[in-house]
């Protein structure tokens, strides 16, 4: 099976699953209990669901969901075997369970999945691509609806049970095969467990963006009122289909009808109006039309009571929000900076859509207590008040979402390709904000609109492939913070490389926070990444010992080179600086383990000049040295002694045994017994069997300072050798 193939196998089986579960978990549990256990069901569920969402976050961030999501199918698939056989014996407690399942898992996987399919595939890829395996999802979801309508009809309602975990089990297998390009997340990324600080930083940022941007609490508050209406109008629904109908079979083929019409006419709504609909009126309107039909269809089944009342009222629901609503809703998206979007996205989707479902559930609950006649109206005038709340800020947020964008396009916060916009708000807003840049024209606005003008045609520079353009823009003035992002990326850039050092360097320590970010993150170029080590060796504070630190555990080579030679400088800039030595030791042991097999020989790939930073290396054995043995040099020289560890290094690279063993055996007497034991191979100890124990540490030590000028000699005479060998040839 190739990826595509795979792609598409997990689409279709996914929303399959999501279709025909839904009216499984409804008929199910409408069988089982009336109406009215619905409200603190749903209750339960959205705290069950939060608290799933925060541990599937830690879990994508350790292991990556590459490796995740297979595992979380085939799980789901082994819960609704076990939840099956629960319901046979048991069938109130199934019911309860699957609901639990479905409420707090399904959503859960279903953004996994397109999480990960956004973040592999390139801007062009995608935009070809998952429209595509959208489109299979769709079909899996007919698929899923016919299926459950045919064992509504012939079978007890439990039989759904092994054709859901059939689906999973699909989506588990298919995920294993999805080999899509782009760098593994996870575990690589921190070196091992627990919180990076990238991902702490994101949260933290995204929270900061909530407390002070109206923007984004007017977006929240039309998720939340959202929300809340449309589960008001569900429980109305399921209310009114177990008075009509009872419990049984019947409630399964309702509830497989609805989903499977109401899937049919959203792909109809997509085709037809999706586009035209967000190209007219923008993605805030488009999206408050939404709350904008819902409370004209919970008006009409009000005014009218009964089930078909209700079910076209929840029907237009149900199309409105998967067209209309997420079309809109997602572009909503675009003036939120991308490295606040991440925490910002998932504060909304999951907490604010979570809250929602949590307080429509006590609102029913309310109802139920109170004993109010016509309960189903009741919930029914509460979905149109918060209804009609959410299209005046929907309405609102029309002029909220241009001056948020315009703001971040100037800013360069935001950055967008014009022939990848789809709506004529962004498009508009776009070309009014850049067009005088794109023109050539002066813009003839306020004194902070020119200075930001002018900001923007320097980073306009800076993305130029323009050597000469970059190159004056690095040099006009010093770097501010919220241009470093656009800075780093000429790094990969071999002929303004050694000037954006430079420039960065002068940015300091406004410099370091982005810096650290790129260099642990898989994901950014190697190029920029191995190269990053040598401005942040100049920038002496804690946090960029510590990235440094973690940057030592990095796969590539070069990273944890130039990372280790970094470190050094820092402490020899400033002592006081903490290194852990647990730490060094663990990067020690983690070099000589993946070094096996390619110690000997290794160069670098980056022919820059590199900063004269190495605690050992020096002149005499800089052509003799291999680069792995110099970087554990390196790395242990941040934790002991440096000027013993130099001699030992030189003495290893001369020819003279006994200058060599003098280096032996003091490396033997002071490193640590797990360093030495693990190290030896690699130092090629040839000393014979029953040689006289290491003497003890202090007289190892001076006789390797004695021996230093001699190593200095011999080094010096085969460097002349090497030197005159050419010669003679």
């Amino acid at each position: 099976m190739t990826s595509l193939a795979a792609a598409h196998a997990t689409a279709a089986s996914m929303i399959a699953f999501q279709m025909a579960g839904r009216a499984t978990r409804d008929a199910l549990f409408l069988s089982n209990y009336p109406s009215t256990a619905l409200p603190p069901m749903v209750a339960a569920t959205s705290v069950l669901s939060v608290a799933i969402a925060y541990a599937s976050t830690r879990a994508f961030t350790r292991w990556g969901p590459e490796r995740v999501m297979p595992v979380a199918f085939a799980a789901s698939a082994a819960l609704l075997l076990a939840e099956w056989g629960t319901a046979l014996a048991l069938p109130q407690l199934g019911s309860v369970l699957l609901y639990l399942h479905f409420g707090s898992l399904s959503a859960l996987l279903i953004s996994g999945f397109w999480s990960f399919m956004n973040e592999r595939l390139d801007p062009r890829s995608a935009k070809r691509q998952l429209g595509r395996i959208a489109a299979s999802g769709t079909i899996g979801g007919l698929v899923g609806g016919l299926a459950a309508l045919q064992v509504g009809r012939a079978l007890p309602v439990a039989a759904m049970f092994p054709a859901l975990a059939a689906f999973h089990l699909v989506c588990g297998f298919a995920m294993t095969r999805l080999r899509l390009p782009g760098g593994a997340h996870g575990a690589a990324l921190h070196g091992g467990g627990g919180r990076t600080p990238i991902a702490s930083a994101a949260r933290t940022s995204g929270l900061r963006a909530v407390a002070s941007t109206p923007y984004i609490r007017g977006l929240i508050s039309l998720v939340l009122l959202v929300t809340i209406s449309e589960g008001l109008i569900d429980l109305a629904l399921k209310g009114r289909a177990f008075a009509t109908l009872g419990p049984g079979g019947g409630l399964l083929s309702f509830f497989a009808t609805f989903y499977t019409g109401m899937a049919l006419l959203t792909v109809i709504v997509q085709t037809i109006a999706s586009r035209f609909v967000l190209e007219k009126l923008g993605p805030a309107r488009s999206a408050g039309v939404l709350p904008a039909g819902m409370a004209l269809a919970a008006t009409g089944a009000a005014i009218i009571p009964g089930l078909p009342s209700v079910a076209v009222a929840r029907g237009a629901d149900s199309v409105l929000s998967n067209s209309l609503y997420r079309a809109g809703y997602e572009v909503l998206f675009t003036p939120v900076p991308a490295s606040e979007k991440r925490a910002i996205k998932s504060l909304v989707d999951v907490g604010a859509s979570r809250t929602g479902d949590f307080l429509a559930a006590g609102i029913a609950q309310g109802v139920v207590m109170l004993a109010m006649p016509m309960q189903g109206t009741a919930l029914l005038l509460g979905a149109i008040v918060l209804a009609a709340a959410a299209a005046i800020i929907a309405w609102r947020l029309h002029s909220g979402y241009i001056d948020a964008l315009a703001r971040g396009l100037v800013t360069r916060a935001v950055q967008l390709d014009l022939h990848t916009v789809q709506d004529g708000v962004t498009r508009s807003t776009l070309l009014q904000t850049l067009g005088p840049l794109a023109s050539g024209d002066t813009w003839k606005g306020s004194s902070d609109e020119r200075e930001a003008t002018a900001e923007l045609i320097r980073i306009r520079d800076f993305h130029s492939h323009d050597p000469d353009r970059a190159r004056r823009a690095l040099r006009s003035g010093s770097i501010p913070t919220h241009m470093v992002e656009h800075v780093i990326p000429l790094l990969a850039n071999d002929d303004v490389a050694r000037d954006v050092i430079t420039a960065l360097r002068r940015t300091g320590s406004d410099a370091a926070e982005p810096l650290i970010r790129r260099l642990l993150d898989p994901g950014t170029d190697f190029t920029i990444r191995r190269r990053i080590p040598l401005v942040l060796g100049t920038i002496v504070e804690q946090r960029v010992v510590d990235g440094l630190l973690r940057a030592t555990m990095d796969p590539r080579f070069e990273v944890r080179y130039r990372a280790g030679r970094a470190l050094a400088h820092l402490l020899e800039l400033n002592p006081s600086l903490q290194v852990s030595r647990a730490d060094v030791f663990a990067s020690v042991l983690n070099e000589v383990d993946l070094a096996a097999g390619v110690w000997k020989g290794r160069d670098l790939l980056d022919r820059m000049d590199d900063e004269g930073w190495s605690p050992v290396l020096g002149e005499l054995v800089r052509d003799r040295a291999d680069r792995s043995l110099e970087h554990v040099f390196t790395l242990l020289a941040l934790v002991m002694p440096r000027e013993p560890l130099r001699i030992a290094f030189r003495g290893l690279h001369t020819d003279d045994p006994q200058l060599r063993g003098t280096a032996l055996e003091y490396l033997d007497t002071t490193l640590p017994p797990l360093i030495r034991k693990t190290l030896w191979p690699f130092l090629e100890d040839n000393r014979p069997k029953g040689a006289a124990p290491p003497r003890p540490t202090e007289k190892a030590l001076e006789d390797l300072f004695r021996s230093s000028d001699s190593i200095v000699i011999k080094l010096d005479e085969l460097r002349k050798k090497e030197a005159e060998r050419p010669k003679e040839g």
